[in-house]
């Protein structure tokens, strides 16, 4: 807004005049110059010429283009002014510039904060990215080669793309523009380096010998402001680079720790080479002179202080830059000898540099760097870097020794904390302790005070061994020699709290440095050994232990039947498999925390009842128990005792009572398996085989079991294929009405055609499918089809009946089922009036009040329910009365001896009777003879279905059946 403001001002005093138009190149280079998020011209450049524009009284327009067409665009004249433009010898030859310049820029090295990057040589073996085709890039190739530092060169289209390369650790550090880089940097979560590359100077450029007026222009504004450290050109400076900088060129300190090694070569080599360089080469001294004012303008604003020293005792200076009185001296000083560099050293540092200086001359180095503290003229010691490049003569004697020495105090600071900081925030979890070289405490965590005792306050300058247990068997000795050998010991050692408890604990003990190998400080880690053995004995026990039980687990007793097989003491083993019957429903019905009461209660009972004898838990409701060097008769004993243990009744928290039962499989050794996996094995098909034959029994492995499972599982698999092939087809039973005679209903029958076998029948594959849990897939495949025929039918004008889908226990127990009949229904469009559902009467006693609410669900959709098999469980008028049921279907079972059974006959008029009762339709299913029929008839049944009257027919078969019966109906009414 206050940018806004002063044009608007700036452009009432110029609007009276006569205004010029200037057309000024516009490409991408933020942020010195490009278009924002809104497509408006922007950055440092846009913004100088705007405000001269408006002052001037020139009307601006933009001309965007490429960089390279922008400066062939200048060259022609059809741009008048051209930003960010370095002088050179290719543009001096087309191009004009003014005399200040606009914009100071070098290019600079961004790193990871993971990376430590202090010089150029530290970018030794670093992956570092370029902007791909820039000039620069291949100067700053050549001047890396020129140091002999291999690095591996990664290139980019623009800078936002090195900056991501970098930050996403693809590459290590980015070359990138100090405009760019200041103003993006911290987006990217990077930092920079004191590494500073080519500095230049920017400027406006013109067509040779076209508008002269406008660069005087330019010149004149920015003399004026660059002249006022609070003019504009500051604040645009600082809104856009996030800083106000001092002078026209970088001014942070320790943001160039190691420019000396560029600024050296570009300023002082390159000056000494000069006076080698042949007269001939005038064009390239041009340049070079250019090149050295600018560095040189950047080496008096830099916390950068140059030195040539005289290779001689004490280090004589030949040559210091002004910028020394950083440090409290003058140049002069060190050029008239009243001082030399080795005055300004710190003692204590001084041998270890000269002996450093002197291996690496000795060993024919040309560049090195060393780390040393020197002396601020007030007496105040300052950690510097000194990256050193040394020149030899023809015969390689060393000529003159020139270096860079930065103030690097905050950064060895900053790292001294981060050291410290992160052992402890990485060691969170134990105990840490930091003193400082005579070993007295200086920090503590909290893992320390929680694990002593002790507060951070009791032990702040106390001497470490405060804890140790017995100072009379001290180990500190031997740990000193340790740490002043390797720098590092760990052990164990005995401890005692502030309450005098003594404790093991497991330390881990760490010199940390300094770059010259001075004591700093040392970390303690330690661990509260008496935790940790609990902790691993515990971890031990749960490894092969079951966490609910704390019986053995499927990995120990697979260990123990190993060992016992291979011991000669036991002669035969019998392993029983036990599985909890109806535990399932306990857990349906009252949550898995009254289940895992009872797992542990039948835990108790079995241990009791079979003290001595291995017991384990394998997972879910099955235990298993051993039984050494005993016969079958035993084992058939030993499994009734634990099935009448197992079927007395369970009291729960809640005082609810239940009642579960048991099902027991049973393999010998050696007379089956002699592996322990085999044995496990053969008894789960054992016991498989227990429950598939009603529960509440036992039952002896044959290797009959094995083929059973084998073919189970073979069934599975094709069922599986031939429900994603579309093998399945629905068959429709006719229901007839006893009174007329006529077809109301039908049921829809799943079955399968095998392209090997043939047709498959249901009670081959419907119980694989109802343990797998295919069963809710299928069954929902079987409404949408009976759904989707009884619909073609009715549009082929058939006198489709009620058709009849059965919903198995899986289905019921699906929270969306109700969801999933209505998009059904939705789907196909059969009317619901239509459709009948048939449940199980021992599904629905799952949860019975879960059960009727979602009957009455189901009803509210419009369609009809029935209880299929009625009379095979529990068969109460009670809950029946509760059930909003429609029909009741006497099972096959009770109808199949109607004719002989008196007890079946009861049974069917009971159901009869009770149906009635309820105001139900009652059903017969299974119905094959006329003596059968006839009973049903004369005690009042409603309906029947069955082979006396049909099979399931495939839907054409059915279809011409309905048909017949629209004929029969028409001409001879009803039956």
């Amino acid at each position: 807004m206050l940018r806004l403001a002063l044009l608007s001002v700036l452009m009432l005093f110029t609007a009276a005049g006569q205004a010029r138009e200037v057309t000024v190149g516009l490409y991408e280079n933020d942020p010195k110059i490009f278009r924002d998020a809104e497509g408006h011209p922007s950055g440092i450049f846009v913004e100088l010429i705007e405000l001269i524009a408006a002052e001037e009284g020139w009307r601006l327009s933009f001309q965007e283009c490429a960089w390279a067409d922008c400066l062939e665009q200048t060259a022609r004249g059809e741009i008048d002014l051209m930003p960010d433009v370095a002088i050179s010898d290719r543009h001096e030859a087309r191009l004009d510039f003014h005399t200040v310049p606009s914009l100071r820029s070098w290019w600079q090295v961004y790193r990871r904060p993971d990376l430590e990057v202090n010089s150029i040589f530290d970018l030794a073996g670093r992956r570092i990215v370029f902007l791909e085709g820039s000039t620069q890039r291949e100067r700053i190739a050549a001047l890396l080669d020129e140091f002999g530092i291999d690095y591996e060169p990664v290139l980019v289209e623009n800078f936002h793309a090195a900056f991501e390369t970098v930050s996403a650790g693809r590459t290590d550090v980015a070359v990138v523009n100090h405009l760019f880089g200041s103003r993006y940097h911290t987006d990217f979560g990077l930092e920079r380096t004191p590494v500073v590359m080519e500095p230049s100077r920017l400027f406006f450029a013109t067509g040779e010998g076209r508008n002269p007026e406008l660069l005087d222009a330019i010149d004149r504004h920015l003399t004026q402001w660059q002249d006022d450290h609070d003019s504009v050109y500051f604040d645009i400076i600082e809104r856009w680079l996030g800083e106000r900088p001092r002078e026209f060129v970088p001014g942070w300190v320790g943001w160039l720790v190691s420019i000396g090694g560029l600024l050296m070569l570009a300023a002082l080599v390159v000056a000494f080479r000069l006076r080698r360089v042949s007269a001939s080469h005038g064009r390239h001294l041009t340049e070079t002179r250019r090149a050295l004012e600018t560095a040189y303008e950047v080496i008096e604003a830099s916390p950068v202080v140059l030195f040539r020293w005289q290779p001689a005792p004490g280090w004589p200076v030949e040559f210091v830059s002004g910028n020394v009185a950083r440090w409290g001296y003058t140049p002069d000083e060190f050029l008239r000898g009243a001082r030399h560099f080795a005055d300004i050293v710190h003692p204590q540092d001084l041998d270890r540099v000269n002996a450093e200086v002197e291996e690496r001359l000795g060993a024919g180095a040309t560049a090195y760097r060393q780390e040393y503290r020197i002396l601020h003229a007030d007496g105040s010691p300052r950690w510097v870097a000194d990256l050193t490049h040394v020149f030899r003569d023809d015969n390689g004697d060393v000529d003159r020794i020139e270096g860079v020495v930065t103030d690097i105090t905050e950064q060895r600071e900053g790292e001294r904390r981060q050291r410290e900081a992160a052992a402890v925030l990485e060691n969170t979890l134990e105990g840490v302790i930091i003193t400082d070289a005579d070993e007295c405490i200086v920090m503590v965590n909290r893992a320390f005070q929680s694990l002593t005792g002790y507060t951070e306050d009791e032990v702040l300058g106390r001497p470490v061994t405060l804890l140790d247990a017995d100072p009379a068997t001290s180990p500190w000795p031997a740990i000193r020699a340790e740490l002043a050998a390797s720098g590092h010991w760990q052990g164990e050692l005995s401890s005692r709290r502030k309450n005098g408890e003594v404790f093991p604990e497991l330390r881990a003990i760490s010199r940390v440095v300094g770059p010259a190998g001075e004591d700093d400080h040392v970390v303690h880690l330690f661990t509260d050994m008496s935790r940790l053995r609990a902790t691993e004995a515990r971890l031990d026990f749960l490894a092969r232990h079951d966490a609910l039980t704390d019986l053995p687990n499927r990995a120990l007793l697979l260990s123990h039947l190993r060992d016992r097989v291979a011991s000669v003491e036991v002669a035969a083993l019998g392993l029983l498999l036990i599985d909890l019957d109806r535990f399932r429903d306990v857990n349906d019905s009252y949550g898995h925390h009254v289940g895992d009461v009872l797992l542990r209660q039948a835990a108790q009972r079995l241990e009791s009842l079979l003290e001595g004898r291995f017991l384990a838990r394998l997972g879910g409701d099955e235990f298993a128990v051993l039984a050494e060097n005993a016969g079958r008769s035993d084992l058939a004993g030993l499994a009734e005792t634990i099935i009448a243990e197992l079927s007395r009744p369970w009291r729960l928290d809640n005082g609810a009572e239940v009642r579960l039962g048991a099902s027991i499989g049973i393999t010998c050794y050696p007379d089956f398996g002699s592996s322990p996996e085999a044995l496990l094995q053969q008894a789960d098909a054992a016991v498989y085989r227990a429950k598939a034959e009603g529960r509440g029994g036992f039952r002896f492995f044959d290797d009959s079991l094995t083929a059973s499972a084998r073919q189970r599982i073979e069934m599975e698999t094709r069922l599986r294929r031939a429900v994603e092939a579309g093998d399945l087809e629905l068959h429709y039973q006719p229901q007839i009405d006893i009174a007329s005679g006529r077809i109301i209903g039908a049921e829809a029958l799943v079955r399968w055609r095998d392209g090997d076998r043939g047709l498959v029948p249901p009670d081959a594959f419907i119980p694989v499918a109802e343990q797998t849990g295919m069963i809710a897939t299928l069954g929902e495949w079987v409404l949408r089809e009976a759904c989707r025929q009884g619909r073609e039918w009715r549009d082929a004008s058939l006198p489709v009946p009620r058709l009849a889908v059965n919903l198995s226990a899986r289905q019921l127990q699906d929270e969306s089922l109700v969801d999933r009949v209505r998009a059904v229904l939705d789907e196909t469009g059969y009317p619901p009036d239509q459709l009948e559902l048939e449940l199980t009467e021992s599904a629905l006693m799952h949860q019975q009040e879960r059960s009727v609410r979602l009957l009455r669900a189901l009803r509210r959709l419009g369609l009809h329910l029935a209880i299929d098999d009625f009379g095979t469980g529990y068969s109460s008028l009670a809950y029946l009365r509760q059930f909003p049921i429609d029909v009741l279907k006497i099972d096959k079972r009770f109808v199949d001896d109607l004719a002989d059974n008196n007890d079946d006959r009861e049974i069917a008029g009971a159901i009869l009777a009770m149906g009635h009762a309820l105001r139900l339709s009652v059903i017969a299913e299974g119905v094959e003879t006329e003596a059968q029929l006839a009973f049903l008839r004369a005690n009042g049944c409603d309906s029947y279905q069955g082979y006396l009257f049909s099979p399931p027919l495939p839907p054409a078969a059915f279809a011409r059946l309905l048909a017949e019966e629209r004929c029969y109906a028409r001409s001879n009414g009803p039956r």
